[in-house]
């Protein structure tokens, strides 16, 4: 049986996209290997779902600091160290001394290969055993972009340095023998610096979990992601501004923004009696019953975005834009409907809200085409693919 040494930034969690093919690798992969996860710990998730699939863990406590001024006093502290010089990782946060005695010490014991993320990739990229970064997107491309959109100088600088400094950083991926990314586009924006062969494995979805049981009558439009972000909050505001009212004109339909962190702005449109704004929810199923019509009206950022592939599993039409749907090889008019402009996306939902014929067969193409393409089992079985390549 293969040891794995897995290195994670946090604790996986199946709520969380930058962690959530870790959590589906640990519990889809611990009959065939022994798995030892080594992350941080942000006091958020919890290992307790996990423990029974590993064959070992340690998790160092790392505190969280919203303001920038904290996060930067606390990068700059670790960052002043021999060992941080010797990673080369120039102001990053995830930099701590007693992680990398952790994985130092633990790698004294033999494992066949090391899987980490990319957060975690500088700890490991001189040691000697077959390793994979899951690199998941081309960070760098995503910074670059807002570099350009950005308005402010001051804005503008500091999109412009995080690119500088991820792009940098990313060229840490020719240190490994696999470089894994969640599609295509990413893989070929990668390939220009990166030599190191770079694999497509889709991110997956739990259709046992993501699954609608219960009909119900109240049709809603409903926005779902970590509200923090800037992508998120580019999409809330371009569906604000430019969408929702000219569906107002139409139709009076509520809208929910469903997610974690929401920032002052997105806490501030509540004040439309058609807005409900969530923060965090124990269970993001609750809001993604039957009669709701999901909308991912991304105007930017990178990657696979999962809370596509899981409203798809839950029978719900998706109107997206072509950034939302980027790396689903789903079909427009099929699987889901595409929208690239205000019109179109208004046009859209507007027909949805009173088509049910039309609503009732993208869903259940939606369903079908997540059941058969998208399945943590697919995902699991091509890095066990990988892994066999690269261990002799």
């Amino acid at each position: 049986m293969k040891k794995i040494l897995l290195i994670c930034h946090d604790i996986p969690s199946m709520t969380v996209g930058a962690t959530l093919p870790f959590y589906h690798l640990i519990r889809n992969m611990e009959k065939d290997y022994d798995i030892h996860l080594i992350s941080f710990d942000s006091g958020k998730y919890n290992i307790s779902e996990l423990e029974e699939y590993l064959s070992d863990y340690d998790t160092i406590a790392i505190p969280e600091y919203l303001s920038v001024k904290d996060q930067f006093i606390y990068t700059l502290k670790n960052m002043i160290s021999l060992d941080n010089l010797h990673t080369r990782s120039f102001m990053n946060y995830y930099y701590h001394e007693n992680m990398s005695k952790l994985i130092k010490n633990t790698l004294n014991e033999s494992y066949d290969v090391i899987i980490t993320d990319m957060p975690m990739a500088f700890y490991v990229k001189r040691v000697n055993i077959p390793k994979i970064v899951y690199a998941f997107d081309a960070v760098s491309n995503y910074n670059y972009n807002m570099y350009q959109k950005a308005k402010g100088i001051y804005s503008k600088i500091y999109w412009y340095l995080n690119y500088f400094k991820i792009h940098r950083y990313e060229k840490t991926y020719n240190c490994f023998d696999s470089c894994i990314v969640v599609n295509e586009k990413d893989k070929e924006l990668l390939e220009k610096y990166i030599h190191t062969p770079i694999e497509v494995v889709a991110n997956g979805v739990d259709t046992n979990y993501f699954k609608n049981s219960e009909a119900q009558s109240e049709k809603k439009l409903v926005f779902l992601g970590d509200m923090s972000t800037p992508p998120n909050n580019d999409a809330v505001t371009y569906f604000i501004n430019e969408i929702y009212p000219l569906i107002l004109e139409k139709e009076t339909i509520p809208f929910y923004i469903v997610g974690r962190n929401p920032s002052t702005y997105i806490k501030s449109l509540e004040k439309d009696s058609h807005i409900t704004v969530t923060g965090s929810v124990e269970d993001v199923r609750t809001y993604l019953k039957q009669g709701t019509i999901f909308i991912t009206p991304m105007v930017s950022g990178t990657g696979i975005k999962n809370k596509i592939l899981e409203a798809m599993s839950m029978n719900l039409p998706v109107v997206s834009t072509t950034r939302g749907i980027s790396g689903i090889d789903a079909t427009d008019g099929k699987e889901f409907i595409l929208a690239d402009d205000a019109i179109t996306f208004k046009d859209s939902v507007i027909v949805l809200i009173h088509n049910d014929k039309l609503r009732n067969r993208i869903s259940d193409n939606a369903r079908l085409f997540v059941e058969k393409n998208y399945s943590w089992k697919r995902a699991t079985h091509k890095i066990e693919k990988i892994i066999d390549e690269i261990v002799i």
